[in-house]
């Protein structure tokens, strides 16, 4: 593994370990990448893909919780 793609990874790893999850290289076919946490395989393909599915999550988090999503709406 080259240096670039293991500081990816590097980088990759500690923005999965804040949600308890890891970044591992798959070694069965289709070869590539999972982000996987305990339980299960989230995510599998590329780095682009790994990196895509953490960044939707965390903007995911910032987003405000509605706790009455009718009630949002002006039509009612």
């Amino acid at each position: 593994m080259s240096d670039r793609v293991k500081d990816r990874v590097d980088a990759l790893n500690k923005r999965a370990a804040l949600r308890s999850m890891t970044v591992r290289r798959v070694h069965e076919p289709p070869y590539g990448w999972m982000l996987a946490n305990p339980f299960r395989v989230v995510c599998s393909g590329s780095l682009e893909n790994i990196e895509a599915w953490l960044t939707a999550a965390e903007l995911q988090d910032k987003k405000p919780v509605i706790l009455n999503p009718v009630a949002t709406q002006a039509d009612y």
